[in-house]
């Protein structure tokens, strides 16, 4: 079958740089294309990058990624660019030593060019690209691919326990490049770097996420992200300690009787003085008050005291409101 273009379509042109067809459209992606053609198409006329989003129905940051991917390989340019004025590096050298500085420099990504004959070359690197694109749902932009190929070669990281990670995170709803990086240096850190310690710290923060859920809740403070105290605290009490989710929400509601307010450092100590006594449940609670009126009936004594300390260690849990 043989093809050839409309005439009528003749009738509107524009320009089309050569090396955009001779060493750049094998290796660049359709969303690249499509904003360099209507680039192109409205060259001279005063547009922003909101234009294009609404035109191709692109997302504003892939748009800028796209725009970003054509100054990398030297096809468009910034304003920025054009006025930058490179400084000596005999100069700046010299400042650096009146300053008596030390950088340390952060590790470049890989840039577009590496990027795209990685993927081109690499079956490996390429899968890991489509697996991407496919649990998140959407187009990598050259950021998430750099990153992603930087995870692979800067930490040495399998390809295989890089796709356990984007699993992970695809279903912790944390598909943004922030946290790709952070668990990537977090994992690099612990030496994690098999498909057996991955799967291990996988199933560790599966479950911790579920601990710190259930203290969001109980405290009223569900829906945002938590802290590492937070994070720290939930793992202590319902994982280390075994406490019951029902002896923290009455460690909370006890402060909030007694202070008028929630105050972590208050329901701590709560928490803390019932682990000291071996305490998990509120039936404990319950048990240990009771045994308590016991043996105050039976004409123990007592002395008062108004150490704070001492009353939060030893009567924290001595309230009527526990019967």
């Amino acid at each position: 079958m043989e093809y050839s273009i409309n005439p009528e379509v003749w009738k509107s042109v524009f320009a089309v740089p050569g090396v955009i067809v001779d060493e750049n459209i094998k290796l660049s992606g359709a969303a690249q294309l499509k904003v360099l053609l209507w680039v192109l198409r409205h060259w001279g006329e005063n547009f922003v990058i909101e234009d294009i989003s609404k035109a191709l129905g692109m997302q504003l940051a892939d748009v800028k990624d796209c725009m970003q991917y054509w100054c990398e390989l030297g096809v468009m340019q910034t304003a920025e660019s054009e006025k930058k004025v490179e400084v000596p590096e005999k100069a700046h050298e010299e400042k650096e030593d009146k300053k008596n500085k030390i950088v340390i420099l952060k590790p470049q990504k890989p840039d577009v060019s590496h990027v795209a004959e990685m993927i081109l070359n690499d079956k490996d690197v390429a899968y890991m690209m489509n697996f991407a694109e496919s649990i998140f749902g959407r187009l990598l932009s050259h950021n998430d691919k750099s990153t992603l190929l930087h995870i692979h070669e800067y930490y040495s990281m399998p390809i295989e326990v890089i796709v356990m990670m984007l699993e992970y995170l695809s279903g912790a709803g944390k598909c943004s490049t922030k946290y790709i990086e952070q668990l990537a240096a977090d994992w690099w850190q612990k030496g994690i770097t098999t498909l057996e310690s991955a799967e291990k710290e996988i199933q560790y923060l599966t479950e911790s996420e579920k601990l710190v859920h259930k203290l969001l809740v109980i405290i009223g403070q569900s829906g945002r992200p938590a802290t590492e105290d937070e994070i720290h605290t939930a793992n202590l009490w319902f994982g280390e300690w075994k406490m019951s989710e029902e002896l923290v929400r009455a460690a909370y509601e006890k402060c909030i009787s007694n202070t008028g307010k929630f105050t972590y450092g208050y329901v701590k100590k709560i928490i803390e003085s019932w682990h000291e006594k071996g305490i998990t449940t509120l039936d404990k609670v319950k048990k240990e008050q009771a045994d308590k009126k016991k043996s105050k009936s039976g004409g123990s004594s007592y002395k008062a005291t108004y150490d704070i300390a001492a009353y939060e260690s030893s009567s924290l849990a001595d309230s009527k409101e526990w019967d």
